[in-house]
């Protein structure tokens, strides 16, 4: 039975309705990737699943959910991939090299960061007050889990500190992003000579944005002054 028959069977379980939740998020996935997010509407991701339209209502309350929902689950494939790539790290490290792996993470992930591009200023929007609890309170555990994670390579970083500089990658990432220049009047215009400083990389920008945030809460929990001259 294809994906798509499955879809039409009306969901009469709490199995069958966690399995119809996961295909709605496959499909949205695909859909995303495939024709961007701004062409991922209710209706396509509805067409893509294949459900009706309404009854996508039974599973999400809005497309917003729907990508909201996304996010967390690449949240968590990307916190995986972060604690491995730090985990390789022995003995004492540079917070060059720990602001590096976690810039590549980062840019591993585009979808994560698309999307956390657009939580505040979009998806936000169309959300009930009781889903964006919902959802702060998912991203809170796991930017927990993430503090962890850079504690366990950061001794140094008290738990505190290690959130807080969790929250202002994110914070980075969500300004960052939308500057990538990739629309083809865009980069063609970011090569007028008055203009081409204005070329972002990414992933070397946050990289040097994690290094210095790293290097301020270190040094503000160390109550560390720079000698002025």
């Amino acid at each position: 039975m294809s994906e798509k028959t499955k879809a039409y069977q009306r969901a009469r379980t709490a199995e069958h309705f966690a399995e119809r939740e996961k295909m709605i998020l496959t499909a949205t996935r695909t859909l995303m990737d495939r024709e961007g997010i701004e062409n991922t509407s209710l209706s396509a991701v509805a067409r893509e699943v294949g459900l009706a339209k309404s009854s996508l209502y039974r599973y999400y309350e809005s497309r917003e959910q729907i990508l909201v929902a996304l996010l967390l689950e690449d949240s968590d494939h990307m916190l995986a991939s972060l604690q491995k790539a730090l985990g390789t790290l022995n003995g004492d490290t540079d917070l060059k090299t720990i602001a590096g792996i976690w810039a590549k993470v980062c840019c591993d992930h585009p979808r994560l960061c698309l999307l956390v591009s657009q939580l505040s200023p979009i998806l936000e929007h169309n959300l009930s007050t009781e889903r964006i609890v919902e959802a702060k309170q998912e991203f809170l555990r796991r930017h927990r889990k993430m503090a962890g994670i850079l504690g366990a390579v950061l001794p140094k970083l008290s738990e505190t500190g290690a959130l807080t500089a969790v929250q202002f990658v994110f914070t980075v990432v969500a300004g960052l992003w939308p500057m990538k220049a990739e629309r083809k009047n865009t980069l063609a215009a970011l090569e007028h000579p008055d203009l081409s400083h204005l070329k972002v990389n990414f992933e070397d920008s946050l990289a040097g944005s994690i290094e210095l945030c790293l290097l301020g809460v270190l040094a503000k929990e160390q109550n560390w002054v720079p000698e002025l001259k």
